[in-house]
């Protein structure tokens, strides 16, 4: 007999079954509501079929309490699985034709890293105003790296995006690897590199690479990019193992020099200094390349679904569609394929069971991680960003509709709620008042990607949770003011100076 292992239990299988699962699935460690492990499934470019949604919302009822997460990386995340019952849903998940990632991270060395799921625009290939379809390069990279021995011990995660999009959604700058669609003065359509974003500890936007690349090559130079990864990242300590320290120690030359070699290619050099655009969600109903036909994105806030609501979606898209599904990287779910005679009719019925397709903006643009499920993190960001955003809501009405504001919420550290890079960034912390402990949060200002990229500014510390909603609140109050001096909401951040914001933030503005 061989075992499956992870961090916290050993299963016993054949070596049959070691043959199907091992190298493309496991479960990853939960510490929070009672869970003790997650089944976080693959979905890549966010592609599915209505029947696929299906089965994993069956999934969910069985094994996960009709309890289900999108991520802001396109996978789904089930909870409260139990490990003896990890043959069986690995079987079914099989059957459905996804895997999962790795869940390396219950390991406390550096070591177990896999290359995680591939991140693509929700909308390829129906987008109006897409630069290239790229989901067929995503497609090709996840085969080549699912189950790929030779890349399954990483040093640690390995995240990459495709965009092809002119939104450049997949958030490109906070990837390890990103691969950025762009038209030359020619009319060339190729990718643009950027290595080693993270918005995890130590964080860092990512750099151009210096070079352009023709679409048939970008499987190969990921492939070299992995390799120099995994043969020269830092397994020393797991902090410093990120493929951004090994950028930062060799350098963009040195890099470059070094891809160059692996794939046999001098590559076009191309200077980057910014994307024009970056981080952007496509929101609500919009027009497809294809005539007569619309997509429709459901926001769900905080990535969160009910079993019933999964089958509500899929029967949706088979009945006014042609049943095929995405996923965003901002946690919603789009419906594509749709007859524009049909659109009024699928807004009616989703308002109907619940979902808000014609709420404000913020509803696309909030994201929120499972701190509450990791134990790292003493507040549920999940719920706070549905009290923030329905707070703001009742109180800004249509002023928020077509506002480009965006809340991130993390529940630590780590990120996972992508915060630094948000408007408005909310950091989860523990806090001791007389004594006691009480949850609260950081709070960034002016993070964003795209022009002038950078980092959010820390502009208040501990803020109670019952304050935040109001914190914020004083903060639009004040941006509504000004806002014909400004463009957007993070411009009105930057001019300011921290103690300014600090003082509009805790000023009633009426």
């Amino acid at each position: 007999m061989n075992a499956l292992r992870s961090p916290e239990n050993t299963i016993a299988l054949s070596t049959e079954d070691v043959e199907k699962f091992v190298d493309r699935y496991s479960l990853g460690r939960d510490s929070g509501e009672g869970s003790t492990h997650f089944l976080r499934i693959k979905i890549p470019n966010g592609m599915l079929t209505a029947e696929q949604f299906r089965r994993i919302g069956q999934l969910a009822e069985r094994y996960g309490r009709g309890y289900a997460e999108i991520t802001d990386r396109q996978d789904i995340q089930l909870h409260w699985i139990e490990s003896e019952d990890a043959l069986e849903i690995f079987t079914k998940l099989k059957e459905i034709g996804f895997t999962t990632d790795k869940c390396g991270q219950g390991y406390p060395g550096a070591r177990y890293g896999d290359v995680r799921n591939m991140v693509g625009c929700p909308v390829a290939g129906v987008d109006k105003f897409e630069l290239i379809d790229a989901s067929p390069i995503v497609k090709q990279l996840n085969q080549f790296f699912t189950g790929n021995r030779d890349f399954l011990d990483l040093p640690r995660k390995f995240k990459i995006s495709v965009s092809g999009c002119s939104l450049n959604c997949t958030n490109p700058e906070v990837n390890d690897l990103s691969f950025v669609a762009l038209r030359k003065r020619t009319g060339k359509i190729g990718f643009v590199v950027l290595v080693g974003g993270t918005v995890g500890v130590a964080p860092k936007l990512a750099q151009p690479l210096g070079v352009f690349i023709e679409p048939d090559d970008v499987v190969d130079v990921a492939k070299a990019v992995v390799e120099v990864y995994r043969d020269y990242g830092s397994r020393e300590i797991k902090v410093k193992a990120r493929f951004r320290w090994l950028v930062e120690e060799w350098g963009i030359e040195k890099l470059r020099r070094t891809v160059e070699e692996k794939i046999k290619k001098t590559l076009e050099a191309h200077n980057l200094d910014y994307l024009p655009t970056s981080g952007g969600e496509h929101i609500g109903v919009q027009p497809q390349r294809q005539k007569e036909y619309s997509y429709i994105s459901i926001p769900i806030l905080g990535g969160i679904l009910s079993n019933d609501k999964i089958l509500e979606i899929a029967e949706t898209a088979e009945k006014y569609g042609t049943g095929d599904l995405r996923l965003s990287p901002s946690q919603n779910v789009v419906i594509i394929n749709i007859p524009n005679n049909h659109v009024s009719l699928i807004l009616d019925r989703l308002e109907q069971t619940g979902l808000q397709v014609r709420g404000s903006a913020l509803r696309w643009t909030t994201i929120a991680c499972a701190g509450n499920f990791c134990g790292k993190s003493p507040d549920n960001p999940k719920k706070r960003a549905v009290e923030i955003v329905d707070y703001l809501e009742k109180r800004f009405g249509e002023t928020l509709r077509n506002s480009s504001l965006r809340i991130h919420i993390s529940g630590c550290p780590n990120g996972c709620g992508r915060h630094l890079i948000a408007d408005v960034g909310l950091q989860a912390v523990q806090l001791t008042v007389e004594g006691r402990p009480k949850q609260g949060y950081n709070i960034y200002l002016g993070g964003g990607l795209g022009l002038k990229a950078s980092l959010g500014r820390l502009t208040e510390r501990g803020v109670g949770v019952e304050d935040v909603k109001y914190i914020i609140e004083n903060l639009l109050l004040a941006y509504t003011k000004e806002k014909t001096s400004f463009r957007s909401f993070r411009e009105f951040c930057d001019t300011h100076t921290v103690e300014e914001l600090k003082f509009l933030m805790n000023s009633s503005q009426e």
